[in-house]
């Protein structure tokens, strides 16, 4: 299933290790990021920023939670702005998570759900960057699929150990990230090219939707966690577009009848069903990303020339 190559452009034998030691580095973040606020939403309440990265991580899950006490892999989308200074840029990150292997998540469970979810935001970012208008072939395809089956023919439960569901989302992702950065069966002596990058290797400018409620029933929901702007998991008609100079979005837009950007009075249920834990396969927002932006970060791009 994983056909994932590397090939790290100035890599040689010969280049002198570098010793593992603490200590201040370039890597070394000082002050929490940014986070997006609404104050620098362009005048269509969509904000301007681009993918800056697309990785996997890991944690061991606390009691009460699914998967507990197992190491477990999410896939890890991290959009910013196109801030200028980096110090100003502001960043948003969307979490996919492994679905539990359970008889209400299998197809016609009442909570398969998760599962599509979870797959269609992974395929509308594809869509976006990696696919651009192509179908996928039968070997992206293959590796794009779990390789586990937890169903039967007659659409009966089957029992999968929890290790190898963990380890099939684990390769799923990892190839989706090598995908993304350009590492998928990578031929031999070539260079891997990030998809969401120019051919100078400039990040690609995108028009992002992000909301803070949705109207679910006359009454206003976080869409993130504590009402922080957040894509919605349920993608919809999109949540990304490639910015085009000069031209408004064709298919983004904020219906706001029933979404917002800016804070609204939250009653009942305070969160979009799966949106705010691991239970709907995603996190939106991200524990690393804290403290309010004092907004601009649209006009401090500027749709003329993009720092990017």
């Amino acid at each position: 299933m994983s056909k994932i190559k590397e090939n790290v452009e100035g890599a040689s034998a010969e280049s002198p290790s570098k010793k593992l030691r603490r200590g201040i580095t370039n890597e070394t973040q000082a002050v929490s990021k940014l986070r997006f606020h609404e104050k620098d939403a362009a005048p269509n309440r969509l904000f301007v920023g681009h993918l800056h990265s697309v990785s996997v991580a890991w944690s061991v899950n606390p009691d009460g939670k699914q998967f507990t006490g197992e190491k477990c892999p999410r896939l890890v989308f991290e959009f910013a702005s196109n801030t200028a200074d980096a110090s100003q840029m502001r960043y948003v990150t969307h979490s996919i998570f492994p679905i539990e292997s359970n008889v209400d998540t299998i197809p016609g469970g009442k909570d398969d759900w998760k599962f599509n979810q979870a797959m269609r935001f992974i395929k509308h970012i594809l869509d976006i960057y990696y696919l651009k208008g192509r179908q996928l072939t039968l070997e992206e395809e293959d590796a794009l699929t779990l390789n586990f089956c937890d169903f039967d023919d007659d659409g009966n439960y089957v029992s999968v150990d929890v290790k190898d569901v963990l380890a099939s989302y684990a390769e799923l992702f990892n190839n989706v990230v090598a995908m993304m950065n350009g590492q998928f069966n990578l031929a031999d002596g070539e260079t891997a090219k990030c998809c969401y990058r120019d051919e100078n290797g400039r990040f690609l400018p995108a028009w992002i939707k992000l909301l803070r409620h949705k109207k679910v029933k006359g009454e206003w929901r976080n869409v993130g966690q504590n009402g922080d702007l957040a894509f919605d998991p349920y993608v919809g008609t999109g949540c990304v577009e490639l910015l085009i100079r000069g031209k408004e979005p064709s298919i983004l837009n904020v219906d706001e009848s029933k979404e917002s950007i800016t804070p609204k009075e939250v009653k009942k249920t305070p969160t979009l069903p799966g949106i705010a834990d691991m239970a709907g396969g995603v996190m939106v927002g991200g524990p690393a990303i804290t403290g309010a932006a004092p907004g601009g970060a649209y006009n401090e791009a500027g749709t003329d020339e993009m720092p990017f």
